[in-house]
């Protein structure tokens, strides 16, 4: 009789667990580095062991949460996924998300899935509760979910990892939570920030002001592009000509940016958040018979519909809008058929130039 390999050893004393109800059905196994510790094996060849029990339909992998029994000793397999996928969102009347919403819906119907949009409206609390119903319901639903206010500590994450646990592929979207190993499909937010300021610096710009949101993740790498783009150049950071505020404050402040103007008047560019921040801030400088671009220039990320209803139509960098719902549609379906898929995905900005910026004179 032949020798055995080692990882045929591995393989079988994970199926003697199984068999004697050590491990049960979803429970998750040790990581790659305990069986390496455990056997005396390298992590190669306890990689190889896990694969095959994955093919022979014993575990599943989650990408970003581990191994998982599918099996118990009764011979029972876990729950098949639903042929539904629900897509976790945060607003339904913002200028980009109709477009990723639209193109999600389309591509997974194509696949015969059905979806459901669950809105959170950037609420944490709401975002707990449909997370929290969705393990109630024992919910089969892959899940492609926008995060909530992403820069700031997130205490839903431990539901999310439940969801993981039990083998729901999950994808975000948009932006991601850093605590979490999920996978995200979203712009370059960093790239986006470094080209618009980049722009207004080959303009001649060097007191160029910065309008950023605080409270997602997006608005953190933006921010991180334009100090970046203002370092390359040799202009020095000055946080006193950068200012923050949050979504609830840019969404429903009467004059948000009226206080902008106060702290950047001696500014001659100013890299806003996205379209939506450039517009109000247009609204502004017209109250105070700023002429926008001849006394101060402006550029956005986006490139909405708003950079054309703009008084001024804007600079923006654009975003991939239809294309990123397509792009995550498409690899939560890869994640479905291989749970080891690498679904991370971010799309390069590019300029749409149009005449909100203007060279210095």
């Amino acid at each position: 009789m032949g020798k055995i390999s080692k990882y045929q050893l591995v393989m079988d004393w994970i199926h003697e667990q199984i068999d004697t109800g050590v491990l049960h059905n979803g429970e998750k196994l040790e990581t790659e580095a305990q069986l390496s510790a455990r056997f005396g094996f390298s992590r190669q060849t306890i990689r190889q062991a896990l694969g095959e029990l994955e093919k022979e339909g014993t575990i599943s992998r989650v990408q970003g949460s581990g191994s998982y029994v599918r099996g118990n000793p009764a011979g029972e397999t876990a729950a098949p996924l639903s042929r539904s996928v629900s897509i976790l969102s945060s607003y339904t009347d913002s200028y980009i998300f109709p477009q990723i919403l639209q193109a999600m819906v389309e591509v997974l119907q194509e696949e015969g899935y059905s979806t459901r949009i669950l809105f959170t409206n950037n609420r944490r609390q709401t975002e707990k509760e449909i997370l929290t119903n969705l393990l109630r319901s024992a919910s089969r639903d892959p899940i492609i979910a926008e995060p909530v206010t992403s820069a700031l500590p997130n205490l839903n994450a431990p539901l999310y990892r439940e969801l993981l646990s039990r083998g729901i592929p999950v994808l975000f979207f948009n932006t991601w939570y850093p605590e979490l190993d999920i996978p995200h499909v979203s712009l370059d937010d960093r790239a986006a920030g470094r080209m618009v300021t980049e722009h207004l610096i080959s303009l001649g710009h060097r007191r160029i002001g910065c309008l950023m949101k605080n409270d997602d993740g997006q608005g953190i790498l933006r921010y991180r592009g334009y100090m970046e783009a203002l370092s390359d150049a040799g202009i020095g950071l000055d946080e006193s000509i950068v200012c923050w505020i949050d979504s609830t404050g840019l969404k429903h402040s009467l004059n948000p940016c009226e206080w902008v103007l106060n702290r950047l008047q001696d500014c001659t560019g100013i890299v806003c958040y996205n379209d939506e921040a450039a517009y109000l801030l247009t609204q502004a400088c017209a109250r105070r018979k700023i002429k926008v671009p001849d006394q101060l220039s402006l550029v956005s990320i986006d490139n909405s519909r708003l950079t054309q209803l703009n008084q001024v139509p804007l600079t923006s960098a654009a975003h991939p809008m239809g294309k990123l719902g397509e792009k995550a549609a498409r690899n939560l379906l890869e994640m479905i058929r291989h749970p080891g898929f690498d679904a991370n995905y971010e799309f390069a900005p590019s300029l749409e130039v149009r005449s909100s910026a203007a060279r210095v004179p």
